[in-house]
């Protein structure tokens, strides 16, 4: 979008208010009788007005990329794609799901800070890109809080405790036990912060020691634990939903203090009194930091408006997400009061960052 763009978008009311004012002029008339025809300052002006308005209001003007710092499948891409529908129903513009997995979602998170900042390309995430990797790493490969600008938050989910379906172990009390009996035999899988965090706390929270097993898309972490080449995987519901219906995969804890209502039967870790094992990890969307302000406020009120529509709503409550919608500087302030608190939590629990 050029600089005249948006001055459109910024100005188009003061325009407003000087067209009005200028139609209350008293009309120049000259020395051979010919004046300025009121109607004809009026159609001149008010052109120029509405090309203006309409050229602010052709945003987005291009197709859309919104890029997914994780695999297809996970719970990040599946409801990156929930909210890609919702966009539809507000923005006239195609709209395209870019997956860049890897490094725990480094990969991605460059693509969108290296990437255009010309208002048309976001980022759909997890809380783990700019919450827990400000927490986990010494040295990041990038700054979420300086180079990366939140837009608005779109839902909220839990982390699940999840075994090998065929796995003898039934129960969390089981795992407790065969873990402490040899520890590091057993194995859980990571792919990103989240998944790699949650797994960390159970650990200490139960006093159990597993061997942490990383991959570059969490699909491939859960067709691992459902063959049995690993054992179990921290992951959230939405993710795993697949793999429960084919019984490939146990749920056997639901981080937190409250079940799900897509696993009813699954405790939580409050009833198993397992306090320390918590964690909810939210979904959001981002773009560069480098992107002018005006753009990224425009974009705050389009997911307002797509994040109210029906199908927004229908997608939610059919994953199972918690509504959890903020935008611009309280999404800010939110983003940085969960890295103190997980500062906080790690530090108490005796994780150092890397």
């Amino acid at each position: 979008m050029t600089n005249n763009k948006i001055l459109c978008t910024m100005h188009r009311k003061y325009l407003a208010v000087w067209l009005a004012r200028d139609l209350q002029r008293p009309v120049p008339t000259f020395k051979n009788g010919f004046n300025m025809n009121t109607s004809l300052r009026r159609r001149a002006l008010g052109a120029l007005l509405l090309s203006l308005t309409g050229a602010a209001q052709a945003f987005p003007e291009k197709p859309v990329s919104i890029v997914v710092p994780f695999g297809a499948g996970s719970s990040v891409d599946i409801n990156s794609r929930d909210l890609m529908q919702a966009l539809a129903t507000v923005i006239k513009q195609s709209i395209v799901v870019d997956n860049k997995p890897g490094a725990e979602g480094a990969i991605g998170a460059m693509a969108v800070i290296n990437g255009p900042a010309d208002g048309h390309m976001l980022m759909f995430t997890s809380s783990s890109i700019p919450v827990l990797e400000p927490v986990i790493r010494k040295n990041p490969q990038y700054d979420p809080i300086k180079q990366l600008t939140p837009v608005c938050t779109v839902g909220r989910t839990s982390n699940v405790m999840n075994l090998t379906g065929s796995n003898p172990m039934k129960s969390v009390a089981d795992v407790i036990a065969a873990a402490k009996a040899t520890p590091d035999k057993l194995t859980f899988g990571y792919s990103s912060a989240t998944t790699r965090l949650a797994g960390e706390l159970f650990q200490q929270a139960t006093g159990t020691k597993f061997r942490s097993i990383p991959y570059k898309a969490s699909v491939s972490a859960m067709t691992d634990v459902a063959s049995g080449q690993i054992d179990m995987m921290f992951i959230d519901h939405v993710s795993a939903g697949a793999f429960y219906q084919s019984g490939k995969l146990r749920p056997l804890v639901v981080a937190g203090e409250k079940r799900v209502k897509a696993l009813p039967e699954v405790p939580s870790a409050s009833e198993l009194r397992i306090p320390g094992y918590n964690i909810q990890p939210w979904f959001g969307v981002y773009m560069s930091s480098k992107t002018p302000p005006a753009l990224v406020q425009q974009w705050r009120d389009i997911m307002a408006q797509a994040l109210a529509t029906p199908t927004a709503v229908a997608n939610m409550e059919k994953r199972g997400l918690d509504t959890f919608v903020i935008c611009g500087e309280a999404m800010t302030k939110f983003q940085m009061d969960e890295i103190t608190l997980w500062r906080q939590v790690t530090k108490q629990a005796g994780i150092e960052p890397e």
